[in-house]
């Protein structure tokens, strides 16, 4: 008697919110799949953004070591010129 369906209470039913029903779930339908292709695409761009954030920090490292080595190469050449200056002054001054 639970599972006996009332068939007028449904055919009531349907009838009332048919064509809204069916609008109702077209417009559900529609928004699930729209969802459903936005979070895709969301997971696809933060796996780009990451491989591309990892690519930067490679990127950042490499410049920097080079920097420190010009840095380093840069100190020595002007510790050399400043000792050439310093003894060109002190033979002159002889």
């Amino acid at each position: 008697m639970l599972l006996q369906l009332n068939t007028p209470v449904i055919q009531g039913t349907l009838i009332q919110y048919g064509i809204l029903g069916i609008v109702a779930l077209a417009l559900g339908y529609l928004f699930w799949n729209s969802y459903n292709r936005m979070i895709v695409r969301n997971d696809s761009l933060e796996k780009k953004v990451d491989a591309l954030q990892d690519e930067m920090t490679g990127l950042l490292i490499e410049e920097r070591d080079r920097m420190a080595k010009i840095i380093e190469e840069n100190t020595r050449a002007i510790n050399d010129l400043r000792t050439i200056i310093v003894s060109t002054l002190i033979q002159n001054k002889k």
